[in-house]
């Protein structure tokens, strides 16, 4: 006859402590007034950002929320695009609407729309890791079918990046006409030249980063 398989606790590094399940880091960050977006910009990220961004807003509206972004925006490294820039518009609108300071660092990449949201932050409060890439690109289509479709998504896009443009030159401080030239290629940036830009206020050096774990883990 088989014996039940019965589950081992085992103490941790020798301590007398047993193993416990690993923290719920989204939770644990959430409770900090974390908010991390590490994925492109597709329907699934978009609602449970704004739905984090909410939340916090119900729980303190007047403690600060940190937006870390390392996100490829719409589209992937590759520039084919996974989601509409309508996404983004969202994210930024709802940062604009709620009322606690919002800081936006960038740790990695910023592409595209993700970009513009790092720059949507509270003046002086848009921030960079020193190693990270910042860049512009203009939106892109994805459009197919019938002739008649692909007018109309082509002219959805010229609206998306007029919209786009609108943001980036609010928010930098840019004429609208030099962002839209810069985008007709990808415009690559080190976080000191994305500040000179106007699109983040600081680079943080080692020196500035809060402590790495959030309170809540022991």
């Amino acid at each position: 006859m088989k014996r039940p398989i019965q589950a081992v606790q085992s103490t941790y590094y020798g301590r007398p402590a047993y193993r416990t399940p690993p923290p719920d880091l989204p939770s644990l960050l959430l409770s900090e007034r974390i908010v991390y977006l590490g994925m492109p910009l597709v329907s699934a990220v978009t609602e449970l950002i704004i739905a984090e961004l909410l939340y916090l807003q119900y729980d303190d509206p007047d403690k600060p929320i940190k937006i870390y972004i390392n996100s490829t925006g719409t589209s992937r490294y590759d520039g084919q695009p996974v989601g509409f820039e309508t996404e983004a518009f969202a994210i930024c609108d709802t940062i604009n609407y709620i009322k606690p300071p919002i800081h936006t660092i960038c740790i990695g990449s910023a592409l595209g729309m993700a970009a513009m949201l790092l720059s949507a932050g509270t003046k002086g409060c848009r921030a960079s890791l020193p190693n990270a890439t910042i860049v512009l690109h203009q939106p892109r289509s994805y459009a197919q079918g019938q002739a008649t479709d692909i007018q109309i998504r082509a002219q959805e896009v010229l609206t998306n990046k007029k919209t786009m443009l609108d943001i980036l030159s609010r928010n930098s401080g840019q004429d609208q006409e030099k962002i839209a030239k810069d985008m007709d290629r990808f415009l690559y940036m080190t976080p000191h030249q994305a500040q000179e830009y106007g699109l983040i206020d600081r680079v943080l050096e080692p020196q500035e980063l809060d402590t790495p774990i959030p309170a809540g883990i022991t």
